[in-house]
């Protein structure tokens, strides 16, 4: 049986495509919530932050850009809810009983 043998550059090659494969992944979460709760641009800032971070640094980047994004896609979220369900609220009007005074 023969030896595998692979050469430094081809050894680095396989090590970044890995950790792009790795930051591909990362970055689809904060991509996915992006698109659902309507906040593409922190998405789409963190599928390509990660895929980039993994490329550079692997997952030791990758990792956390996306949980960043993921985080600022989570809190804006919730504060943008908060202020819509204040402002679609509609005032109810109640009938006033008047009393005379007796």
């Amino acid at each position: 049986m023969d030896e595998i043998r692979i050469t430094y550059q081809e050894a680095l090659l396989y090590l970044v495509l890995s950790n792009v494969v790795l930051g591909i992944l990362f970055g689809s979460f904060p991509l996915l919530a992006g698109l659902k709760l309507k906040n593409r641009k922190y998405g789409v800032f963190g599928f390509f932050g990660s895929i980039l971070g993994g490329a550079v640094v692997g997952i030791f980047l990758s990792f956390p850009i996306a949980a960043i994004f993921f985080w600022l896609i989570i809190r804006k979220s919730d504060a943008g809810e908060t202020r819509n369900a204040v402002a679609v609220e509609k005032p109810v009007d109640l009938p006033a009983k008047i009393s005379e005074p007796q």
